[in-house]
């Protein structure tokens, strides 16, 4: 894959861009309304207030794929995939290539900030009155979120099929983006049509990110990490000189569940993500951006979070080595299971010499835990960039309530929903 920053040929919608988090300001929502519902219900009255995303797309994702992962998830996902026979459109392998497939909303409102205190919420701002004067209005801090696709380990259907090792060696195979077999709704009902049209995307899959162009087979592999052995093993990447990508070949972890997985492969999946996302990023705030991340949990249940922690830094400093992020100032990541991640990220940008790297928490330190810039002038005037761990098969966002994960909380509380709207006509108006 091309390790550069993508460059975007598309003008932008001038809402979509520029934007400061560092004030509130006055919203259209009533106070008594709440803001998914005002937006959702703007959208779908043909008033598109706030932007669609610009999605980020890696180069072997055909376009129809991602008109379906964009306008055919379910309503709600919670702890389930592809279920068959209740008109699922978005097979387990399908939800994998999300991964792929990374929507930025260049401007979100949100009517307080995310904090967790004993479970998911957000800090409200409050409200204002009107400028009109006929009652009052909702306070919104417009951020910048990302909703891309967390590797998805929970269970064993998603990312863990794509990489882990078989009794045979699995051969990649290509396809052209113009002839990409996707099969139909009803045929995805079927078991046997399915299961053969999931292996295809498995095997495009491995095609796309082995050096090998395949897999090998578990008796192929004699040599193999648990899983502490996997963590000192990208620690050492990521502080070292090496070559992250040649380092990761022929590398492979026994996780607890016994299965053996490909490095390799999990590198090349975080390093499109990272650079799906930066690209978008960059493209979006030319004012600068102050980037925040929490780490997987749920996602991560069959990996565990240290390990795609430390997939992500290599990735990101893999990338850094042949960029410049022009744009980024801050990086804030939440620190709290994995007290050595601030560390390993400050290494991994060590080449972005103008990005600062912090706690996510010291950025939240304001009243309540709200946004707070005044010991981050970096930071003032920037966007900043926030994310729903989003998953590739529900539209969560849209559906689940405040108080169960962090999508819940960002999607009831924010105007996401409705540029995420799966109707909405320009949903796709904008895809590099």
């Amino acid at each position: 894959m091309d390790c550069k920053l993508k460059s975007i040929h598309l003008s932008l919608p001038a809402s979509a861009t520029g934007h400061r988090s560092d004030e509130l300001h006055a919203s259209p929502i009533p106070a008594h309304v709440g803001p998914r519902k005002f937006y959702l219900d703007e959208v779908k009255k043909g008033n598109l207030i706030v932007p669609p995303p610009l999605i980020s797309c890696s180069e072997f994702v055909p376009r129809k794929l991602v008109e379906l992962l964009m306008r055919k998830k379910k309503d709600s996902a919670l702890g389930i995939k592809f279920v068959p026979n209740r008109n699922d459109e978005i097979t387990d392998m399908e939800g994998a290539m999300h991964t792929f497939v990374t929507p930025v909303i260049g401007r979100c409102e949100m009517v307080g900030d995310y904090r967790f205190d004993k479970g998911h919420g957000v800090t409200v701002f409050g409200d204002v009155d009107s400028e009109g004067g006929k009652g009052k209005v909702r306070l919104t801090r417009s951020v910048v979120l990302s909703a891309s696709i967390q590797m998805d380990f929970e269970g064993h259907k998603v990312l863990l099929r794509v990489c882990k090792l078989d009794g045979e060696r699995v051969v990649g195979v290509d396809k052209g983006l113009d002839d990409w077999p996707i099969i139909s709704r009803e045929d995805k009902q079927n078991h046997g049509i399915r299961n053969r049209y999931d292996e295809f995307l498995r095997n495009y899959m491995v095609f796309h990110l082995m050096s090998e162009r395949s897999l090998p087979g578990r008796k192929e592999v004699k040599e193999y990490m648990d899983t502490e052995a996997t963590a000192g093993f990208l620690d050492g990447v990521i502080l070292g000189t090496g070559d992250a990508k040649e380092e990761m070949v022929d590398k492979y972890t026994e996780l607890y569940n016994d299965d053996i997985v490909s490095l390799e492969l999990l590198f090349n999946v975080a390093l499109h993500q990272v650079r799906n996302e930066f690209s978008a990023l960059e493209a979006l705030c030319p004012q600068g951006y102050v980037y925040t991340y929490d780490p997987a949990s749920i996602f991560a249940s069959e990996i565990g979070a240290e390990i795609l922690n430390r997939l992500m830094l290599a990735a990101v400093k893999y990338l850094s080595g042949k960029n410049q992020f022009q744009n980024m100032r801050i990086v804030g990541l939440n620190d709290y299971a994995d007290r050595g991640i601030i560390r390993l990220a400050k290494v991994a940008l060590d080449k972005q010499t103008k990005v600062r790297v912090v706690s996510k928490a010291a950025l939240f330190s304001g009243v309540d835990g709200k946004y707070d810039t005044r010991d981050f002038p970096e930071a003032q005037g920037s966007a900043l960039v926030i994310h729903n761990n989003s998953d590739g098969f529900g539209q969560n966002i849209e559906t689940e309530g405040p108080f169960g994960s962090l999508d819940g909380a960002i999607g009831s509380k924010s105007s996401a929903a409705g540029s995420l709207e799966r109707n909405r006509p320009d949903l796709l108006d904008f895809v590099f």
